[in-house]
C-alpha cells in the first residue's frame, strides 16, 4: 500500500534519490513551498494521510475539520507547538509526532557559538575593523567561570558537558527535577532560579515553552544578574519577558544577550518586541532559529520523521507520538 505524504519544507531537504527509495518503502512524498496559504493547504491535504511540517503554516481548526483523510502531523524537529494546538488535534483525532533529542547536541554547540560571538565581541570587531577602526575590546576567559543552565534536559545536559569538560566551568542548574547523573559527571549544583541568576557569568536557557514557562524570566529574575554576565536563549523567546529584557539591556545592566529565534517568526517589525532589534549587536544578538541546523542534525531529523511515519501508518507503536491518547481511542 502506498501512503501519500505532504512535505511543506521546500525542495532542498529530500533528494530525488531519497524520494525514489521512499517510494519503494511505500511512502510517496510530495513537496510544496514552506509559505503555503491556508486555503491551498486545505485543498491539497484532501488526498494525503500525513504531513511533515517544516514550513510556516499553522494547523487551525478550520484546516483539520476539512481534512478528514489527514491522519498524522509530523513536525520536522521538536517544537510542534508552533504549528498546532494539541486540543484541536485531539478533537479531530490527528496524531502529532516530533523528533526529540536528535538535534540536541547541535543546539548545545550553537549556544557556545553565541557566547563566543558576544563575549569575544567577534561581530563588533569584524564590523569596526573593516571600517578602519582598529579598536581592541576586552573579554573574559570562559575557563573556571560559573555557567547557569535553566533546564537540564537533553540540550542543557550536552551544554553542561561541553562547558565542564572544555572550560572546567562551575555548573549551576535550575530544573524541576534533580539530575543526579549531571551532578556526578559535571559536579553540577541544583539551585533556585534566583541564585542561578545572581551567581552565573553566563545564563543559558534550555526549557520548552509551556503555560508554566511563558514569561518565566521576567524583570525580577533578569535584574538579579551580574552587570558583566551574558544571557543566552536558544529555547523559545516567549519564555523571557520582552519588555523586561529591553529595559535590562537598554540600561546596561548586563553585558549582552543572544537569542536564536524571536517572538514572531519571521519577525514582525511592527510588534512591540521589535524594539529589541534597535539595540546594537553587542547588546542583543539575534539568529533565525537555526541552532538545530547542523548538517548532521538535519539528517537525523529527516531519518526519524520517516521512521515515525512508517511506524504510525502501518499501525505499529511509535515512541515519538505526542498525543498517544488519540491512537488509544482508535
Amino acid at each position: 500500500m502506498m501512503h501519500k505524504i505532504l512535505f511543506t519544507g521546500g525542495e532542498n531537504i529530500f533528494t530525488k534519490e531519497e524520494l525514489e527509495k521512499l517510494k519503494k518503502l511505500g511512502l510517496e512524498i510530495t513537496i510544496v513551498p514552506p509559505h503555503i496559504k491556508e486555503q491551498e493547504l486545505i485543498k491539497i491535504l484532501q488526498n494525503y494521510e500525513a504531513v511533515i511540517v517544516n514550513g510556516e503554516e499553522y494547523y487551525t481548526e478550520n484546516i483539520l475539520k476539512q481534512c478528514e483523510n489527514l491522519k498524522v502531523i509530523q513536525f520536522f524537529g521538536i517544537g510542534y507547538q508552533k504549528c498546532i494546538d494539541m486540543e484541536i488535534a485531539n478533537k479531530y483525532g490527528k496524531i502529532i509526532a516530533n523528533t526529540p533529542k536528535v538535534n540536541s547536541y547541535s543546539v548545545a554547540e550553537f549556544t557556545l557559538g553565541l557566547i563566543f560571538a558576544l563575549n569575544q565581541k567577534i561581530i563588533q570587531h569584524n564590523e569596526e575593523t573593516k571600517k578602519g577602526n582598529w579598536r581592541e575590546k576586552s573579554f573574559f576567559d570562559l575557563k573556571d567561570k560559573t555557567i547557569g543552565i535553566i533546564g537540564m534536559g537533553h540540550i542543557g545536559s550536552y551544554f553542561a558537558n561541553i562547558m565542564y569538560n572544555a572550560f572546567h566551568a562551575n555548573i549551576l542548574y535550575y530544573d524541576k527535577e534533580n539530575k543526579l547523573e549531571q551532578e556526578k559527571n559535571y559536579y553540577a549544583k541544583r539551585t533556585s532560579l534566583e541564585e542561578l541568576m545572581e551567581k552565573s557569568d553566563v545564563v543559558s536557557l534550555h526549557l520548552p515553552l509551556t503555560d508554566s514557562t511563558r514569561n518565566l524570566i521576567g524583570e525580577k529574575e533578569l535584574f538579579k544578574m551580574k552587570e558583566t554576565a551574558y544571557f543566552i536563549n536558544t529555547a523559545r523567546a516567549e519564555i523571557v519577558d520582552a519588555e523586561a529584557l529591553y529595559k535590562l539591556l537598554k540600561n546596561n545592566k548586563i553585558a549582552g544577550c543572544a537569542f536564536d529565534g524571536f517572538y514572531s517568526e519571521p519577525i514582525n517589525l511592527n510588534s512591540k518586541e521589535a524594539k529589541l532589534l534597535t539595540l546594537p549587536n553587542g547588546k542583543f544578538l539575534l539568529t533565525p532559529h537555526t541552532g538545530y541546523n547542523a548538517v548532521e542534525g538535519l539528517e537525523r531529523v529527516k531519518k526519524m520523521c520517516i521512521e515515525n511515519l512508517i511506524q504510525i501508518l502501518n499501525n505499529n507503536p511509535c515512541q515519538n507520538v505526542i498525543n498517544k491518547e488519540v491512537i488509544e481511542k482508535e
